[in-house]
């Protein structure tokens, strides 16, 4: 597993570790949550966080494919981003 730090523009560090798997004969990165800050108070169910378990992981939730792992650092700061905001402000994740 790959691991790095990301920082949001307020500072707020974030812990990921990525890891290449096989999915539907292709070649993906899944995206470890190693470290975050806490949710302050705010709901931090699965649905609302988009984050998955994987036994004692989670794991950001993320349907579309990460074939490098560079698109799978951009997701990743991408979910930081608006988890940092959801925090913060109680806004969600934005709907597809």
């Amino acid at each position: 597993m790959i691991s790095d730090t990301y920082i949001t523009k307020l500072g707020t560090q974030f812990k990921f570790g990525f890891e290449q798997r096989d999915k539907h004969g292709e070649k993906n990165f899944v995206i470890y949550i190693l470290d975050q800050p806490d949710y302050g108070g705010r709901s931090d169910d699965p649905h609302t966080t988009h984050r998955n378990r994987e036994g004692d992981d989670r794991l950001v939730c993320w349907t579309g494919p990460m074939p490098t792992l560079e698109s799978a650092k951009m997701v990743a700061a991408c979910w930081a981003d608006l988890t940092e905001r959801y925090i913060i402000t109680g806004q969600g994740f934005p709907q597809n």
